[in-house]
């Protein structure tokens, strides 16, 4: 068996190749122009690519900024209701569209003039994703249900009620409200059965200590058929 006569030490510098003669004798500051030199251009285009997208998400948010600023002067100058109708189709996804026909009800509302139908629309608008256009989507479909069973769409109203007395989405105030209202028609058409089962559902979706609990407990005591043991 042959065997090297002059074997190197493991730490012998001469067990190392230079893979890439350019960089042999090249300090730290000749090795760093030397990568520069040869890719440049990677490093260039990966810069500019950068500057790019800042500059188009800059320019993205003052674009939004203004056209957010224009919706609201447009809003701001609403002064009647057809303009009003106008501007909640042309900014469908703003919650001022929403907010737009949310007025016409109310005002109708506020004249004592039939309104379920204004709410109906308002509640089928787009308000966009945003929790305070959420929040007025609700309370229009609040309304909607409330105004239907005032002027006798009874089917309606409850069907809308439903529909927001158990949204995990809707805002547990407006939940309250339609979980009450439900109660109070159970109970108007003698359904005792319904108008505790509404009740005892408000406890178990809105927690204890609901907003509407001091109003829930004058209701069960107004109504013997609604307290313990009854």
């Amino acid at each position: 068996m042959s065997q090297d006569r002059n074997p190197s030490p493991k730490d012998d510098d001469r067990n190392l190749v230079v893979v890439d003669e350019d960089f042999a004798q090249a300090d730290a500051e000749d090795r760093l122009w030397l990568l520069w030199e040869r890719h440049r251009s990677a490093i260039v285009g990966s810069v500019t690519a950068i500057l790019v997208g800042l500059i188009a998400w800059f320019a993205y948010r003052a674009w939004d900024d203004a056209r957010r600023e224009a919706v609201r002067e447009a809003y701001a100058s609403l002064a009647d209701d057809t303009a009003r109708r106008a501007f909640a189709a042309g900014n469908a996804g703003d919650p001022l569209a929403t907010a737009a026909l949310l007025t016409i009800a109310d005002d109708l509302q506020a004249k004592g003039q039939p309104a379920a139908k204004a709410y109906a629309e308002a509640a089928a608008s787009d308000p966009g994703p945003s929790r305070a256009g959420q929040a007025l989507l609700w309370r229009a479909r609040l309304y909607a249900g409330l105004l239907a069973l005032d002027e006798g769409a009874t089917a309606d109203g409850l069907a809308r009620l439903g529909e927001v007395a158990e949204a995990d989405g809707a805002p547990d105030a407006l939940r309250g409200s339609a979980f009450l209202a439900l109660a109070r028609a159970a109970l108007a058409a003698k359904d005792t059965a319904k108008a505790r089962e509404w009740l005892d559902k408000m406890d178990r979706l809105l927690g204890p200590d609901h907003p509407w609990r001091e109003e829930q407990r004058r209701l069960i005591g107004s109504e013997p058929a609604l307290r313990p043991g009854a």
